[in-house]
């Protein structure tokens, strides 16, 4: 077993060698890449971030900017603005047991355009949602309308956009026929080895716009804070950068992780991407 503590299956990435000892010391648990062999990318945009205010890299309804997290598997329904939407919408996600522990869920769902179409499995956090291919289920076309991914407790929408904003924890707004949102949460039997992110800035209005991105964790029963990681973008000089990380960040099971950006101009536009590798526990 010290072989694989060590990482010998991996020793054409260093880094890699050194999260699997990293792993073993700080948290206990020896993990394989190879028998996990999937690499996990996150990337989304926003459109509103204001001056001075910590936004997720993500689409929201309405005013939202940061997810409102729920403890337990109430988000339950998808719904789309358009009543010609009825297509196939794969949704990833993850539901949550009694302990807190995190579990990875993909299903898919056949929309009823502005009727309400409860999920097969609710969740707890849904990170991940796009139109289906292939020719098991049709029709695979484009989206009409915005979709949301919602908890539906109260039941109220209006013309297929639900009532509650804050209820709403994915979208895929229309024309994208993929949700955008630079945030997911970690199973509890996965690590993630982040590896690299790319993040850029656009000026607002014409105005030139400074920004500040960070990486921010949230443990389970814990809260919001920092993974050290801080890349400031200007548009003046430079408004786009792709950062190596090395040694890799290592995010633990059953931990959500986003990107967010505190900009100094109103109505930003900003995106990001954060690539990895995911990585099971043995």
């Amino acid at each position: 077993m010290a072989s694989r503590i060590l990482g010998d299956d991996q020793t054409y990435d260093p880094w890699v060698n050194h999260a699997l000892r990293e792993i073993y010391n700080s948290y206990g648990h020896t993990v394989s890449t190879v028998a996990k062999a999937k690499s996990l990318n996150k990337f989304g945009r926003t459109i509103n971030a204001d001056s001075g205010v910590k936004t997720t890299v993500g689409r929201f309804q309405g005013t939202v900017v940061n997810e409102t997290f729920v403890t337990t598997n109430i988000i339950d329904a998808i719904i789309s603005s358009s009543a010609s939407d009825t297509g196939v919408i794969r949704v990833e996600g993850h539901t949550i047991d009694t302990d807190g522990n995190l579990s990875f869920s993909v299903q898919d769902v056949t929309l009823t355009g502005q009727t309400t179409k409860l999920l097969g499995t609710p969740l707890a956090r849904a990170n991940r949602a796009y139109v289906k291919n292939g020719t098991f289920a049709a029709p695979a076309s484009d989206l009409v309308g915005t979709v949301s991914v919602y908890d539906n407790t109260d039941g109220d929408n209006a013309s297929g956009v639900p009532t509650t904003a804050a209820a709403t924890k994915l979208l895929i707004v229309a024309g994208q026929n993929q949700s955008e949102k630079c945030a997911t949460s970690i199973s509890s039997v996965d690590y993630w080895m982040l590896k690299e992110i790319h993040i850029g800035i656009a000026r607002s209005g014409g105005v030139a716009v400074n920004a500040d991105f960070e990486i921010e964790i949230k443990e389970l029963g814990g809260v919001w804070r920092p993974v050290g990681i801080e890349s400031n973008l200007r548009t003046a000089t430079n408004p786009f950068a792709a950062v190596a990380l090395e040694p890799y960040i290592i995010v633990p099971p059953n931990t959500d992780i986003r990107m967010v950006v505190t900009t100094d101009a109103n109505d930003t536009s900003a995106s990001a991407r954060m690539e990895g590798l995911l990585a099971v526990i043995e």
